[in-house]
């Protein structure tokens, strides 16, 4: 600024000064000192300050005026046109602001304009918009003196308190004539809370509202007052103790009470279990609350028992906590607490990953010891007779296993085991548990006989094919063939579409597929899987019925139990409608009175699907599986119209929570309602038995995303779970702890998914590489092709003498009489009957290269290890192609114990053709290697078929490895035991490494199954067939 411009500055707010001299002495002696206080720093906003100070003298008193104009000073220092739109904004924002109450304006502005101008601006704004809201003025100076604590710590954190004061004001505007006491009890939190963490108080304000909610007073200042003694644990774990403890105690005082009795005790072992126990509080209370005989009083002894574990260890107290709603789904509260003591006693003396991985029920052995604790008739007492039972209904061999004692993938498709509950005590009457055993077992032959595992049938692929097209269509061509598409007249069940509308569509079922490939191309596979479950056992029930008219009696029995102790359908949570109609329809003999009143149209459109798909049998056409997954996608998309939306499923489960049984919480109400609690309990009854019927389709993958267990969960080492892609398959498999002598269970999670497809070229190239071992492993292979016929020696019967065994036998029987009957020859048809799984290492270590010639790297490369393996493959087909052998070849890599990836390159059933040698030239390397799970799983696959031999090829370059797979001894020790069990399945296993440094690990690990050390990795196409020969001849 020039000289002339300040002259004219000077003169201008001379000018503007003359009219100050209208004000009383004191607020004028206050303008004036503080317009030269403000020019000291900027003209221009000392003249805007002299223009505003008129009217704001009006509102503001002398001691006021001269803090709005130091105010707007100090935003001047940082930039002057900050302080004069300051000042041309006048005060007259102040004017809602009791005028004893402005000071406690300034003095937050002051604080906050240390650390930021523009909060400090922002807060100026947001105090007269509280002032309004709250109407009260000693209410709105609390509000203020707390933001001003607050602001001498963090000023960003003051500012978002302000901004979060109306709905808070407003929360305690909802407890009418107690709000005072809570209002008392809520500033001695926060200003507690301000004097020990600062700038979280702000977190805690924000929080107030909603943990307050639909809670009465005195439960609001319990809750308070609790949150104010646990202070001494920090600012994060009374934030948390706020949230979670809203919801105890919602759930009723007794169970708060408890609850943090067992945080106290959880407390004293360090604040990261603590917070993780904390934060698992409300899952658990929203599981728990839904069991049946599990009311407020076995809530809290259930967290007294927690609280006893916490004594020992904190850590298994949370797998406890995290376990304990599953457990009460199998046993009694009393029977509960006979586990934990027991648990308790033995292991006493145990680690604590043993005693933590028993309470977290992860192992078989605490499996087991829950069973064990429960009444009933175990499967173990009725097991033969069950076996003999089903072996006469269906004419075959069968054997019968607890479902509790294999990974689920064990339990599907073998033709040969049904799988049943280790105990059932449904009724307390040992007649009628039997009776149900004999139905349980009954389904589960049924799904054997009648083809719920059946692979790639002709009606599974155009299922497939339509079902595939159908979903994969736009939502607008969807929404065509909702319901109403499919059936015009639902009485008549006629269908509006024709039934070649997706004949053109190309989508193949993948080779071996069966009922779950099916349901994958569905957009929610797990509706559509529990839609499914629901559906299938309807048509085995039909089935059943039809076949064996003896059994029909205890059908009937059962369907009788689950009619009469179904819900009144208004007390059934609005997202969970639309299942219980399903499973009155399917399961019940059908829909009840008052279902078939409120919801006429779906039961009578779920009704008209189940008998067009399900219930129509005749000598031409019977129901298969694909029939089930028909009625599944028309159900499916019926779903999808009535029931909620899945965003506001979570807010009806909650809204149950607190209408449910938990309504009542005086005397007088309970002994009111003592009829209707135990028809509810009848009816929760009922409901454990239907899910007895679903066990088979059910997998462990419904749990909640972050329901993490034992030292990884809290610390939070774990790799996420990550999402299943379109066509991928989730299997759960045990694994080996060593330390715990026991099984993990379902404790790897493996992805079954297709190869991307890359290029024939890498195949084309490796066949030119070796153009003449090809030749000659195919001529060698064919030799070892079987003679159609063979003639057969000393046989018991045949078609002509065996002349030696007939002079054996005259010779044995002058000499002792001891002669053999086997003197005739047969020629007998003899075939090669072997099956082999090669598995594939995939991990990022196969990258390596070798042969590499650093004096020159262009012209001389070197080769990664992934690619020669991939040649191995190609030279290993060819022989398996000459020689005849069924075979599959598959990848593995993984990324944690929940994302082991098991990529198909050719299963059994697929031809070697174009598309699997694209799939080999598209194998690459990846991330780490779970060997044990990978294993299992090309072990199941492997049992599946139907061959005398059964030959494992696993094909690495080293020692197992994962980001949560132990040391290095845990990965060698699971891997060793999934070998073994491979083992004494029937399975030959067999290892190919290229790893000499590790020969001694290695001799560890795969000793007893055998395996061989490729010295030479470029020899390893060549080799792989010789070895694979040897081990079948």
């Amino acid at each position: 600024m020039n000289d002339a411009d300040q002259e004219y500055e000077k003169q201008s707010l001379t000018d503007l000064a003359k009219g100050l001299s209208r004000l009383p002495a004191g607020k004028r002696r206050a303008a004036i000192e503080a317009s030269a206080s403000i020019a000291g720093v900027s003209l221009k906003a000392s003249r805007a300050f002299v223009a505003a100070a008129a009217d704001a003298a009006k509102i503001l008193s002398a001691e006021d005026l001269r803090a709005w104009a130091d105010l707007g000073r100090r935003l001047a220092m940082g930039k002057a046109e900050t302080g004069m739109k300051f000042f041309a904004d006048g005060a007259e924002s102040l004017k809602p602001v009791p005028s004893p109450l402005r000071h406690l304006v300034f003095e937050i502005a002051a604080k906050q304009l240390i650390l930021s101008s523009s909060v400090a601006s922002e807060s100026f704004g947001l105090v007269p918009e509280l002032a309004k809201s709250v109407k009260d003025n000693d209410l709105l100076a609390r509000f203020l003196e707390l933001a001003l604590q607050v602001a001498m710590r963090s000023a960003k954190h003051s500012s978002i308190l302000l901004k979060a004061s109306p709905e808070v004001a407003e929360c305690f505007r909802a407890f009418g004539e107690a709000r005072e006491s809570v209002i008392e009890a809520s500033f001695k939190l926060a200003e507690n809370f301000a004097t020990r963490t600062g700038g979280m108080t702000a977190d805690l304000w924000v929080e107030l509202p909603q943990a307050l909610t639909n809670l009465s007073a005195r439960d609001a200042i319990l809750l308070l007052n609790e949150a104010d003694r646990f202070l001494e644990f920090g600012g994060s774990v009374t934030l948390l103790l706020i949230s979670s403890g809203s919801d105890a105690i919602a759930a009723g005082r007794d169970i708060f009470v408890e609850w943090t009795k067992a945080s106290r005790t959880v407390a004293a072992h360090g604040n990261a279990v603590l917070i993780a126990f904390l934060r698992a509080t409300p899952v658990f209370l929203r599981r728990i609350r839904h069991h049946k005989s599990v009311n407020s009083l076995s809530i809290s002894h259930v967290l007294r028992l927690i609280a006893k574990i916490a004594e020992t260890d904190a850590e298994s107290a949370l797998s406890a906590l995290r376990s304990s709603a599953g457990a009460l789904e199998k046993v009694s509260v009393k029977q509960y607490e006979a586990w934990v003591i027991e648990g308790l006693a033995e292991h006493q003396n145990s680690t604590s990953k043993a005693r933590r991985s028993y309470f977290a029920l992860e192992t078989r052995e605490s499996r087991d010891k829950l069973q064990q604790a429960k009444t009933g008739i175990s499967l173990e007492a009725v097991q033969n007779v069950l076996r003999i039972y089903v072996e006469g209904l269906t004419g075959r061999e069968v054997e019968v296993a607890p479902l509790s004692a294999v990974p689920q993938e064990s339990r599907i498709g073998d033709g040969k085991t049904i799988f049943l509950p280790a105990t059932v005590a449904e009724f307390n009457d040992d007649e009628r548990d039997f009776k149900l055993y004999k139905v349980l077992a009954a389904h589960a032959a049924g799904q054997i006989e009648f083809g719920t595992y059946a692979h790639a049938t002709d009606e599974l692929k155009a299922v497939y094919s339509e079902l595939s097209a159908l979903y994969s269509a736009t939502a607008e061509e969807r929404d065509a063939f909702s319901l109403a598409g499919y059936i015009e007249d639902v009485q008549k069940g006629e269908r509006a579409r024709p039934d070649d509308v997706f004949d053109s569509a190309e989508h193949k079922l993948p080779a071996g597929g069966d009922y779950r490939s099916v349901l994958s191309v569905f957009p929610e596979p797990r509706l559509a899987r529990r839609i499914f479950g629901t559906m299938e056992n309807a048509r085995i029930d039909t089935c059943l019925r039809a076949e064996y008219r003896g059994l029909r009696k205890d059908l009937d029995l059962m369907q009788q139990f689950l009619r009469q102790n179904r819900p009144y359908i208004f007390d059934v949570p609005a997202n969970q409608v639309a299942f219980e109609l399903l499973f009155q329809i399917t399961m019940c003999g059908g829909a009840t009175d008052d279902a078939r009143q409120f919801y006429p149209q779906v039961v009578d459109e779920i009704s008209a699907v189940l008998e067009r798909f399900v219930r129509q049998r005749s000598e031409a056409k019977v129901s298969t599986v694909a029939d089930s997954l028909l009625a599944t996608s028309r159900v499916y998309d019926l779903f999808q119209n009535v029931m909620p939306e899945r965003a506001e499923e979570t807010d009806a489960q909650e809204d149950e929570d607190e209408t449910g049984e938990y309504a009542y919480e005086d005397k007088a109400a309970q002994e009111s309602v003592t009829e209707d609690k135990v028809k509810r309990e009848r009816e929760m009854a009922a409901e454990d038995v239907s899910e007895l019927f679903n066990a088979w389709n059910s997998l462990d993958d419904e749990g909640e995303p972050d329901d993490l267990r034992g030292a990884e969960a809290w610390a939070g080492a774990e790799i996420p779970e990550q999402a299943l892609e379109s066509g991928d398959i989730a299997f759960a498999y045990d694994e080996w702890d060593r330390e715990l002598n026991d099984y993990r269970v379902g404790w790897s999670r493996v992805i079954e998914k297709k190869v991307k497809e890359g290029d024939r070229t890498f195949v084309e190239l490796t066949r030119t590489r070796y153009r003449g071992v090809i030749s000659s492993i195919r001529h060698q292979f064919q030799l070892m092709k079987p003679e159609n016929l063979t003639r057969i020696n000393r046989q018991i019967d045949g078609e002509d003498y065996d002349l030696n065994a007939l002079v054996d036998f005259v010779i044995d029987r002058k000499a002792d009489g001891r002669q053999s009957e086997n003197i005739y020859t047969k020629r007998l048809r003899r075939e090669r009957d072997v099956a082999v799984s090669i598995l594939l290492d995939q991990s990022s270590s196969t990258a390596r290269t070798i042969t590499r010639n650093p004096l020159q790297p262009y012209t001389h490369p070197g080769r990664r290890i992934i690619e020669i393996e991939k040649e191995g493959l190609v030279l290993m087909s060819e022989a398996l192609d000459a020689v005849g052998d069924i075979y599959s070849i598959n990848g593995f890599t993984s990324e944690g114990r929940r994302n082991v990836k098991f990529y198909v390159v050719k299963d059994f059933a697929d031809k070697y053709d174009a598309e699997v040698e694209k799939r080999i030239g598209g194998i690459n390397f990846e991330n780490n290697t779970r060997l044990g799970a990978a294993i299992r799983h090309a072990a199941n696959k492997l049992l599946r078929q139907d061959s005398r031999t059964k030959l494992l090829i696993v094909l690495t370059d080293g020692r197992p490895y994962d980001h949560d797979y132990g040391d290095a001894r845990y990965a060698r020790e699971d891997v060793r035991e999934a070998l073994t069990e491979a083992k004494m399945s029937g399975i030959t296993p067999f290892c190919i490494t290229v790893d000499r440094e590790s020969e001694a690990e290695l001799r560890d690990l795969y000793g007893d199954v055998g395996y061989t050390i490729i010295d030479d990795v470029l020899s390893l196409p060549e080799r792989m067939p010789n070895i694979y020969r040897r081990l079948t001849t």
